[in-house]
């Protein structure tokens, strides 16, 4: 081992204080003192004064070296060992018999490395280089040398890190490992299969570069064939993509991609597994996929129609394959919300006004309303009555009557529209031109359930002017009737001091239908400045019916009301589906992805929100990670404007997770809870795809000055590093500055302090 120094030369260097004119006036003044300025010499004897002037000369030495500032500078040169770096993948790919006479990878690395012992063992004897080994999977380990084989490796062992491959880690590693000593190059041993899950899937190419950079070559030697032979038969799932929610009793369509390997012309099944109501998984659909000679993807799509509420697990699988070594990628899961359907409503419009668009926007904008419109176009009356009947026997909660003649519908459709809004649905009939009894509503079907009574002589014709008489001109204020405006529909404070402060600071209304006399059971809700009504319910039978006598709300939201817009039709709706009494809040959680990898960071949402679908701001969250056995662990959640938001991270477990996410309010009994299942895969990333990537390494070597190699040019490369420069030298440089040291502090105060106390000991002072 090189540990030697050779000294090379050894200088005297000055720099004078100021300049070398003022170094020798200065002398020259201390010389004449010196010489002209002496001790008495009839006080002191002669071996006295002789003294006294060899001390003054001494210090006056010391402050002329101090002025010159002597260096005395040495230079050394050091002969150091150059380091080969050797690396060997021990990753779970290298057992891959895809070799001669069906040898897998790691044999052949072995053989390699035995073959490249003698040229290894010549290259250490010369004493200027040593070779570091090391093997890598997920991890970066050291192989302990040994003084008759510079390339120990050993045999290749089954060990959780084998399952990934961390090539540019292993590179980083190993160097920074060897810091401090001269890198000759390094030898990476591997079939470039980098599959690394974060914080160990640093990029090869990135690390390859620097290593460029600093002048240090790599070469690549790979192992293993493009296609795997040993993975012959392989049917693995991709890719599974599926929407987050599903309504009940809605098909769920799920997508996915296959991938068959060696399976040409054979039938796979492929089957799409979901959760039942007792946690089990049983299959819901399935298709064939037939495999090809190339190795593509294939795309699938299966559908599923949930039947129960709640989360549940879908699962894409492909059946495990005959002579099929790797199973553990047959197979990818998620989760998805089964939620109610919901408010739905069937929103009938026969003009396209401005008010029709604020108000399904809207109701759109509600993630629990689901708003079917319909626009009967008055100006085709010649094919009026329309046939609706498909569309009102669906399943609605609320119908919405815009601007309508009732000749548009036949009577058999509003018959079917009666007789769900006695069995419980709601009804709203909007204002308009052609609206309530202009629109001759009260002589239609749906007369039993209208809030007015009957004026047949109220009617407005097509193409002609619009009677003023049927209606009621702007500006109008809109307030809650004192009597019975204290419904849901019209709350927009806490209070009803402050919803009635509210509603006096909407924008006015630019007019209203003139509504008639009212039947004995409608209840005026809310009513104009002067008492006149705008909007009237009742009950009949199991529904509720309304009549709002304006078009023009959407003016609140382009005068800054829009959030009193949004409240006010929301909270209609909700009324006319009976949902008004819903007074719980209700608690949400939303993760950013509902299957995750190892080493990924998970994101998620949560919050509380009022019945009016406002948030809910006087809440404490907290969350707990469950992991598959059970085990809780506390997460973060920090206040983020009025909702919450978290991150998971860390997952050690593959399988599936929860996250329990619970909601108080302060000094509420009891408080509200809420779990949110995902999944965290962990596929076989060696064996799912074992091929080799002769690019990449590829790559790496061409960042270098190095190279590709085969396995038989291994010894080859010892040669070349061998015939480089025997040993690697660095100049080293010491200096001495006496002048600046105590040495010298302690000659130029002992010579003056001497010479003073001898003089005042003689009497000269």
């Amino acid at each position: 081992m090189i540990a030697t120094s050779v000294l090379h030369d050894v200088a005297l260097q000055f720099d004078p204080v100021g300049s070398w004119w003022l170094l020798g006036l200065v002398t020259l003044v201390l010389a004449a003192v010196l010489f002209f300025i002496g001790p008495d010499g009839s006080r002191v004897a002669a071996r006295g004064r002789l003294l006294l002037v060899l001390l003054r000369l001494g210090a006056f030495l010391a402050l002329v070296a101090c002025m010159l500032r002597p260096t005395i500078v040495s230079s050394r040169k050091a002969r150091q060992q150059g380091t080969v770096l050797v690396l060997a993948d021990a990753s779970e790919s290298m057992t891959v018999a895809d070799g001669p006479n069906g040898r897998t990878r790691w044999q052949e690395l072995g053989d390699t490395l035995a073959a490249a012992r003698p040229a290894a063992q010549a290259l250490v004897a010369d004493g200027d280089f040593d070779i570091a080994v090391w093997r890598f999977n997920r991890q970066t380990r050291p192989v302990p040398v040994q003084a008759d084989d510079p390339l120990p490796l050993g045999d290749w062992q089954a060990e959780v890190a084998a399952e990934e491959t961390a090539i540019g880690a292993a590179i980083d590693d190993s160097v920074r490992a060897a810091a401090g000593r001269n890198l000759a190059g390094i030898i990476v041993l591997s079939d470039g299969a980098q599959h690394a899950y974060p914080p160990r899937d640093l990029p090869p190419q990135t690390v390859a570069r620097k290593m460029g950079d600093a002048g240090v070559p790599l070469w690549s030697i790979t192992f293993g064939q493009q296609r795997g032979v040993g993975q012959g038969r392989d049917a693995a799932v991709s890719n599974l993509a599926v929407g987050e929610t599903v309504y009940l009793n809605n098909a769920l369509e799920v997508a996915g991609r296959v991938r068959l390997d060696g399976l040409a012309d054979r039938d796979v099944v492929v089957r799409l597994l979901a959760e039942n109501d007792a946690g089990g998984m049983e299959e819901v659909a399935r298709t064939t996929v037939r495999g090809r000679p190339q190795s593509i993807e294939e795309p699938v799509r299966l559908a599923w129609t949930p039947k129960t509420l709640g989360e549940r697990k879908v699962s894409l699988v492909v059946e495990p394959q005959e002579g099929e070594v790797v199973v553990t990628n047959n197979e990818l899961s998620t989760f998805v919300e089964v939620v109610d359907g919901g408010l739905r409503v069937l929103y009938l419009e026969g003009a396209l006004r401005v008010e029709q668009r604020f108000l399904r926007r809207v109701l759109a904008a509600s993630p629990d309303m689901q708003v079917e419109f319909q626009w009967v176009d008055s100006s085709r009356r010649d094919r009026w009555p329309i046939d609706l009947g498909r569309v009102v026997a669906g399943d609605y909660n609320v119908f919405l009557i815009g601007d309508l003649d009732a000749s548009a519908l036949r009577p058999q459709d509003m018959q079917a529209i009666l007789d769900k809004v006695n069995a419980g649905a709601g009804i709203g009939l909007l204002g308009g031109f052609h609206a309530f009894e202009a629109g001759g509503w009260g002589s239609s079907a749906l007369a039993p359930l209208l809030p007015f009574e009957p004026d047949r002589l109220a009617r407005q014709a097509f193409d002609q002017p619009v009677r003023e008489s049927l209606h009621r001109m702007g500006p109008l204020e809109m307030l809650p009737d004192r009597q019975f405006g204290g419904v849901s529909i019209l709350r927009l404070g806490k209070s009803d001091q402050e919803t009635l402060a509210a509603w006096r600071g909407m924008p006015p209304l630019e007019g209203a239908n003139d509504l008639g006399r009212l039947v004995p059971t409608a209840k005026p809700l809310a009513v104009t400045g002067d008492g006149h009504p705008l909007l009237v319910g009742r009950e009949f039978g199991a529904g509720r019916v309304l009549a709002f006598a304006a078009d023009s709300t959407w003016r609140w939201v382009m005068q800054g009301a829009g959030e009193q817009h949004r409240r006010f039709w929301r909270q209609l709706v909700l009324w006319l589906a009976r949902q008004d009494d819903k007074e719980k809040d209700s608690l949400w959680v939303r993760l950013a992805q509902r299957r995750v990898s190892p080493g990924t960071v998970l994101a998620f949402d949560a919050g509380v929100t009022k019945p009016d679908g406002t948030a809910t701001a006087d809440v404490a969250v907290e969350a707990v990670a469950v992991s598959p056995t059970g085990k809780p662990r506390p997460v973060r959640v920090p206040k983020r404007g009025d909702s919450f938001a978290g991150t998971l991270a860390d997952f050690d477990e593959p399988g599936d997770w929860k996250l329990v996410v619970k909601a108080n309010r302060p000094g509420a009994a009891a408080g509200l809870e809420r779990t949110a299942r995902f999944t965290v895969f962990r596929q076989d990333l060696e064996l799912a795809n074992p091929r080799a990537n002769q690019l990449l390494m590829r790559q790496l070597a061409e960042a270098t000055a190095g190279g590709v190699r085969s396995p038989e040019e291994l010894s080859e490369i010892f040669e070349e590093i061998k015939g480089k420069p025997a040993a690697f030298e660095t100049l080293e440089q010491w200096s001495y500055t006496p002048w600046d040291k105590w040495p010298m502090f302690l000659l130029l105060a002992g010579c003056l302090c001497t010479e003073w106390l001898l003089r005042k000991r003689w009497g000269l002072v």
